[in-house]
């Protein structure tokens, strides 16, 4: 069986046909612990799914590492780690190349060589299609009566895998690193565009930088009002769905995303902003607030629409939304909560409405500019998965 895509040796030459083994003809077993203690809770890392192999306190800002470190294994730079957990585009767990520097992982994970017949770049691309991945797991995993995955590492290594011969691998590896590469610097110039708008932002409703009118005037000073003086509350239209006619909005309830049951409709005719009363959902954030432009729209039943009033900007008034800390608005509890009483008492700070239409549209360029930088990352990850559906068999 061959792939829809292949090199060719530098002459021109076909490489050989790609051949079908074990998973075992390419990896070993790397039984390597921490036990001298050589790696503390700093070199802990962890697999994610999208970034790969990762610094855990770097990447989730702090250790979750148990009280000793010992018995933790060693996974080295170029070391295959096998993530014995599941994730939701991953039922049966990930396999990653730790690209990074050497550190230490659960013992929940497993850690491989390669051979000298593969090199981990190839073996990481190899199992970066989640179908591939999935389809190469799930005929070895059990899954256990408390929803664990049981499977020993040399279970793991019995999988069947088709690979082509080590000159075609670092070819495949190179090209798809350059992809990775313009992939990973579009990452960075969007993360660059959005702290450059959350700085502006920043300054703007710190009002360290205020606008004019065209005629140069000077716009009168700004206002405190409560939210419920400045928009209007549309949650009383919410109309729930027949079990038939469930969708599943953007906006997860308690973070499981597609749950319908908990989906309501709600349909209008003009721009709204939408505001979360529960954070659980939301990393590092407590709370989520979206303009939704005109359409219609599905959202869980733990968000309030909101509707300006008196030619107030609704997207001005998202955006101020935006910029708060939610912790003072907290009800208490497991969960943070921001009824909709709570909500009505926030207190925001609103300048003439022309001032808010220039803000309005000042910080709207900046979102123009951004959402063309996730056009160009999307489509640009969308060209990737082609590639590694029809790279490899």
């Amino acid at each position: 069986m061959e792939p829809l895509l292949r090199f060719k040796e530098d002459d021109g030459s076909k490489f050989p046909k790609w051949e079908e083994h074990n998973l075992s003809m390419f990896l070993d077993e790397n039984r390597l612990r921490n036990v001298d203690l050589k790696f503390g809770k700093k070199d802990v890392l962890s697999v994610s799914g999208d970034y790969g192999v990762v610094n855990q306190i770097e990447f989730q800002g702090r250790s979750f590492a148990g009280k000793s470190v010992q018995q933790y294994h060693i996974l080295p730079h170029n070391g295959i780690v096998y993530t014995k957990s599941p994730l939701k585009a991953n039922p049966y767990g990930i396999i990653k190349a730790n690209k990074g520097v050497a550190g230490i992982v659960s013992t929940l994970y497993a850690v491989f060589d390669c051979k000298n017949n593969v090199i981990p770049e190839f073996v990481d691309a190899y199992f970066d299609l989640d179908e591939r991945l999935n389809k190469y797991l799930k005929p070895l995993v059990n899954i256990g009566a408390k929803h664990d995955m049981k499977i020993s590492n040399e279970r793991f290594l019995s999988g069947r895998v088709c690979f082509p011969s080590l000159p075609e691998q670092k070819k495949i590896a190179s090209f798809l690193s350059m992809i990775d590469e313009i992939i990973q610097s579009t990452e960075s110039e969007l993360t660059a565009w959005q702290e450059r708008k959350k700085g502006v932002m920043q300054k703007i409703f710190n009002r360290e930088v205020r606008f004019k009118a065209d005629d140069g005037s000077e716009f009168p000073e700004w206002e405190e009002k409560r939210l419920d003086e400045v928009v209007e509350f549309l949650d009383g239209l919410r109309k729930p769905l027949e079990a038939g006619e469930r969708v599943a909005g953007p906006y997860p309830y308690y973070g499981a995303s597609g749950i319908i049951d908990y989906v309501e409709n709600y349909i209008f005719d003009d721009e709204l902003v939408l505001l979360s009363e529960d954070g659980a959902n939301i990393i590092d954030r407590n709370y989520r607030v979206a303009f939704l432009a005109k359409g219609k729209y599905w959202v869980n039943n733990h968000a309030h629409v909101l509707k300006a009033v008196d030619s107030n900007v609704n997207y001005f008034i998202c955006e101020q939304l935006e910029s708060f800390d939610y912790r003072k608005y907290n009800s208490g509890g497991a969960q943070p909560k921001l009824n909709q009483a709570t909500c009505r008492s926030i207190i925001m700070r609103m300048p003439c409405v022309e001032e808010q239409r220039k803000i309005a549209d000042c910080l709207s360029s900046l979102d123009d500019v951004i959402n063309q930088i996730k056009v160009e990352l999307s489509a640009w990850k969308e060209f990737k998965k082609g590639l590694l559906q029809q790279m490899f068999v």
